[in-house]
């Protein structure tokens, strides 16, 4: 009756070491709440920039976008640098493990970092349609009387809730 017992506790602990083992694995293929955060800092001003660029022509000279964001624009910039590393895991948690992403531990910041921006920059500028422009606008000068940083926060938080179900970029579990 004892071996019994035994075998069954045996079964149980291997049973919950791989538990163990399967969250942590689960853990490091997430994106946690900084590399989140850093990605959305970084990316963040290449994409406002590239909206403003292509909706330049649609919106009057004192909507948000074209007379007011500029200035957001110039200090979310200042907070590139240092959201850099965490966007960087970010990204490579992404991407897996492919050349595009080795490239990240290989080229020099210098390189990658510009690069990164302008992919991201023509990837998301060719999806804002003229008729968007608007929508935008309305949209980020309701959110103008919140600082930059709690607009990048409020935003990795967005982020983070539909990011949680999707496959290419699963968020960790909120804390």
């Amino acid at each position: 009756m004892r071996a019994i017992g035994y075998r069954i506790a045996g079964i149980l602990a291997l049973a919950s070491a791989a538990q163990v083992q399967a969250a942590q694995t689960a853990d490091k293929m997430c994106i946690s709440r900084s590399e989140m955060r850093g990605l959305v800092s970084y990316v963040l001003p290449s994409l406002l920039d590239s909206t403003i660029d292509k909706c330049r022509s649609q919106l009057d000279g004192k909507s948000y976008l074209i007379d007011r964001a500029p200035r957001l624009l110039d200090t979310l910039r200042s907070g590139q640098s240092a959201a850099w590393p965490d966007a960087k895991k970010g990204i490579a948690k992404i991407g897996g493990k492919t050349t595009d992403t080795a490239m990240l531990d290989v080229l020099p910041e210098a390189v990658t970092r510009p690069l990164v921006e302008a992919m991201i920059a023509e990837k998301f500028s060719s999806e804002i349609k003229p008729e968007s422009c608007g929508d935008i606008n309305r949209i980020m000068g309701t959110l103008e009387p919140l600082p930059a940083a709690n607009m990048v926060d409020l935003l990795t938080e967005t982020l983070a809730i539909v990011a949680r179900k999707d496959n290419k970029m699963p968020a960790c579990p909120a804390a």
